[in-house]
């Protein structure tokens, strides 16, 4: 007693562990039930819970954002590849130069008074561009009336010197005249003396034969002195005249030579009295031609001297649009060869020329060739209509201005290619590839996945291992495929490109809605806007094996050997009140009797398993499968006589 006495006493805790153990006592019984309930339960949720069922706890840890239903076919713009001519483009920025510039300098020194024009005019061929020095009061204008005034006083004085010779030419004439005169006489009075000289003769002989007296012979002897004397007064005569006429000609010549002088004169005060009316004439400065000013450098009262530029001018009625082209592109050009020129790639009207020009040498920086091409350049101005482009009122005449910026898409020739739509060309990391649709494979095809566990992918329908759930298609089944494809692309077109590999004549191709494609994924050609599809297909065209009310809940499905018709009753259904038929006939065309069917069905969009069915044979090869469906998409998986097909109705 006196060792119980020394150990401490806990009454507290040896009042709660007997008020515990009594508790126990009475609710013995109340436990062992629960706990039996709680066993039962887990067993029967392990072992006879439906696919795809689950726990409270689990389903609250399922993440539901993870569930999509079976993807359907999507819809894509489809061309066929075929040959036809294309015409190959290329295409570059280009410069506008004009077709001729026109630099104006003053050709003398002097002050500019009067500039009438400014970059931007547009100027006529004659028309004042600049004056030099007041013309009144300027030196070259006193030169000018100078020369003018030397020039009216040599002409007067050639005036004088031509009277005067005409004079002396006058004189000339009249000594020839008279030494032509003179020498007739002399041969008149030279023919007399020939006779008289023999007749004297004569006449002296008679004489001594006393034949005629000696006053006869004195007479005739007198005659025949007359006639000598006569003869030596005309010699005289003639060289008087002669002198005269070599008199005259010395005159004659002299005034000749001194109205040579006088002329050269003249001309010299002329060619002076030129001069100074070209040299004042440089004073005024005018157009050449017609064209626009584009630069003025100097502003009126500077003086200029000769070599100081004033001005610019472009003749702007013809341009030469001007583009660096790659070598390798440039050896597919030629002159003659159609070229499209815009103001920019957004712009929406163009000019069409062609190339009138390519450059022989390549520059040895760029290795790039000048194409150029001469363009008429009246008519409106070629802007961008996109843009807020301005331009001068005056300058709105002409297409192009020199230095304008410009895109141009150069023809390299036309051929016979296969082609598809450009836009069908995707590029790659620089390289070119297309999408095909091509045609879906058979069911055996078809890949199931879990709406949960989209790493589970198998070949054949069946329960996911992970969560039980049944497995779903992952497209569905039949119409067209998406396939990426390599290919080699030529020349292209505004619309067209050239395909040298990769694709066959005849092969579909998707042109638009491709940016969320992948390999294998079902698609459906569909008519296709500025915008996206312009009708979008119904969910039956999309998914081939779907019943709506599209195909008034009926469709039709192959499988090997035989032809099923599905249909929901009535139509159009209700949820809760609706069945499921099966029409089987043989491919030709006989009813097929004895067949088993069975589905097992769900509703993937909501996680939900529904009833297993089984058919009931109605004869003819028709096939009942009870059922009434909520309202809702299902997904139906059928075994037909050892073949799987899988359909979806949506119910309203």
């Amino acid at each position: 007693m006196n060792l119980d006495q020394n150990r401490p006493i806990d009454i507290g805790r040896s009042s709660a562990s007997s008020r515990f153990r009594d508790w126990i006592k009475r609710n013995f019984w109340s436990l062992m039930a629960l706990a039996m309930v709680i066993g039962i339960c887990a067993f029967i949720v392990q072992h006879f819970k439906k696919p795809g069922q689950m726990s409270v706890i689990e389903s609250q840890a399922m993440d539901m954002s993870a569930m999509q239903p079976p993807r359907g076919a999507i819809p894509v713009a489809i061309a066929i590849a075929k040959r036809e001519a294309i015409e190959g483009f290329v295409t570059y920025t280009g410069t506008v130069q004009a077709y001729e510039d026109e630099d104006v300098f003053p050709r003398l020194t002097g002050r500019i008074v009067s500039m009438p024009v400014y970059p931007g005019n547009t100027v006529k061929k004659g028309q004042l561009l600049v004056q030099l020095d007041p013309t009144d009061r300027s030196e070259y204008a006193s030169k000018l009336s100078e020369s003018r005034y030397a020039s009216e006083a040599a002409m007067n004085n050639a005036s004088i010197a031509r009277q005067e010779l005409s004079e002396k030419s006058y004189y000339l004439e009249a000594a020839k005249f008279a030494e032509s005169a003179a020498a007739d006489e002399l041969q008149q009075a030279r023919s007399d003396l020939e006779y008289w000289s023999p007749e004297i003769k004569r006449e002296a002989n008679l004489l001594k034969g006393q034949v005629i007296s000696q006053q006869e012979y004195d007479d005739e002897l007198n005659k025949y002195n007359q006639a000598a004397a006569k003869v030596r007064q005309l010699v005289a005569k003639q060289n008087q005249a002669k002198s005269a006429r070599l008199a005259a000609n010395a005159a004659y010549e002299a005034a000749a030579h001194h109205v040579g002088h006088i002329v050269f004169a003249a001309r010299e005060a002329e060619a002076a009295t030129l001069t100074a009316d070209i040299t004042d004439s440089y004073t005024r400065i005018q157009a050449q031609s017609e064209g626009v000013v584009i630069k003025r450098l100097v502003s009126p009262g500077v003086v200029v001297s000769p070599g100081m530029l004033i001005l610019k001018i472009s003749h702007l009625k013809k341009v030469r649009v001007q583009a660096e082209v790659a070598s390798a592109d440039a050896d597919k050009i030629t002159v003659g060869n159609t070229v499209y020129i815009k103001s920019s790639e957004l712009a929406d009207d163009q000019i069409e020329a062609n190339i009138t020009s390519i450059f022989p040498a390549a520059d040895v920086s760029t290795r790039t060739v000048i194409v150029e091409a001469l363009v008429d350049n009246m008519g409106p101005r070629l802007l961008d209509k996109s843009s807020n482009s301005r331009t001068l009122p005056n300058l709105s005449s002409f297409h192009l201005l020199p230095g304008d910026y410009v895109v141009m898409r150069i023809s390299t020739g036309k051929e016979n290619a296969l082609v598809i739509p450009s836009s069908a060309v995707v590029w790659r990391e620089g390289k070119a590839q297309a999408w095909r649709a091509i045609g879906a494979g058979t069911a055996g095809d078809t890949k199931y996945t879990c709406v949960m566990h989209h790493q589970i992918r198998t070949d054949k329908p069946g329960k996911c291992p992970i969560c039980g759930m049944m497995l779903v298609p992952m497209t569905s089944s039949g119409g067209l495929t998406a396939q990426l494809t390599a290919v080699t692309t030529g020349v292209s077109d505004d619309q067209n490109t050239e395909v040298t590999s990769g694709l066959s004549e005849g092969d579909q191709v998707i042109y638009q809605g491709y940016s969320s494609l992948e390999n294998g994924l079902p698609v459906i050609a569909t008519e296709w806007g500025e915008s996206g599809p312009a009708i979008l297909p119904t969910a039956y065209k999309v998914q081939a094996n779907r019943l709506d009310s599209e195909n008034n809940w009926t469709n039709d499905i192959e499988l090997e050997g035989m032809h099923l018709r599905f249909s929901v009753l009535p139509g159009p259904p209700k949820g809760s009140n609706n069945k499921l038929e099966c029409t089987i006939l043989s491919m030709d065309s006989k009813p097929v009797t004895g067949a088993s069917i069975s589905a097992k069905t769900s509703m993937p969009a909501m996680n939900m398993p529904g009833p297993e069915l089984s058919a009931i044979e109605k004869g003819k090869g028709t096939y009942e499968l009870p059922t009434n469906f909520m309202s809702g998409l299902w997904q139906i998986i059928l075994r037909v006589n050892n073949q799987t097909t899988t359909i979806d109705i949506d119910i309203p």
